[in-house]
């Protein structure tokens, strides 16, 4: 198979040349070129995924959560196969693959992998992701891109940020309507929505155990939890697992809000809105792993 490996300049903290040094080895065990680097916008870094798409039979993406959902939206993944090599910090998908050893190891499973069809969430008919949310993770990632501006990173700065949204700038709303698929409920002082297709939130969390990447639902947790819970909620995502929260599945999701909340999609903030719509695209991603 032909690879191409694409990687986001900007993205993280690591600066150009420190990328081209990490990706080296992996680069030579897959026989591809590094691209993207010379990119400056995201525009730019679509237009040469795009392109690469049409002259390689996997693209793979090397960078965290956020740069994979850039791309899965730049190219078509039905078409083109996708596969992951984690630079970012929290990496999501690498824990949702199971992924093992340094980047020349992951390299090496892509090389001898499979290709698997995966769902992936349609958000509004704006954007795919694997991972979305309503609620105190936009405030999060606000924060924590204001901390990364600073040259901040790491999973402290990430627990930084969620300790000053939860104590200071998070404000609860309503989700006065929550539909999954034919049942609707109401939920009072909503911390999370989360509407996932995988277990995992950055740093390993697993959130959402019950979450599979290729089950052809969409896996619905509401958390509306004291302080105390939440404690152990964040204990148990790094052991046994989650245990916090209402939880439900099914191919399509309704919101509305009492008020305007951002959604967060793969680690990035997308848009603000009062209402949102998901569902599940079934076989929507082509991924070697």
């Amino acid at each position: 198979m032909r690879y191409a490996i694409i990687t986001n300049p900007v993205s993280g903290s690591m600066t150009v040349d420190q990328k081209r040094s990490e990706l080296a080895k992996a680069a030579e065990v897959l026989d591809a070129e590094i691209h993207g680097l010379d990119t400056v916008t995201l525009d730019d870094l679509g237009q040469c995924a795009r392109e690469l798409a049409l002259r390689c039979d996997v693209l793979v993406v090397a960078g965290g959560d956020g740069t994979l959902s850039d791309i899965i939206n730049f190219v078509d993944t039905t078409r083109t196969a996708i596969a992951y090599l984690p630079l970012g910090t929290g990496n999501a998908m690498s824990h949702a693959l199971q992924y093992k050893g340094n980047l020349v190891d992951i390299a090496k499973r892509i090389r001898d992998g499979e290709i698997h069809e995966y769902d992936v969430i349609s958000c509004d008919e704006k954007k795919r992701g694997f991972l979305a949310s309503i609620g105190i993770d936009g405030t999060i990632m606000r924060l924590r891109d204001e901390y990364l501006a600073q040259g901040k990173t790491g999973f402290k700065t990430y627990f930084r940020a969620a300790f000053k949204a939860y104590f200071r700038e998070y404000k609860r709303p309503i989700a006065t309507m929550i539909r999954v698929d034919e049942t609707t409920f109401k939920v009072q002082n909503l911390l999370s929505l989360m509407v996932v297709k995988h277990p995992y939130y950055g740093f390993g969390m697993y959130v959402v155990p019950r979450a599979r990447l290729d089950d052809r639902q969409l896996h619905v947790l509401s958390i509306n939890s004291g302080l105390f819970m939440c404690l152990i909620g964040v204990a148990t995502s790094f052991s046994i697992g989650n245990r916090l929260g209402e939880y439900r599945t099914g191919q399509r999701v309704a919101v509305r809000l009492d008020r305007p909340l951002v959604l967060q999609i793969d680690g990035n903030n997308a848009w603000e809105a009062d209402a949102f719509t998901f569902r599940v695209l079934l076989n929507a991603v082509r991924f070697k792993c």
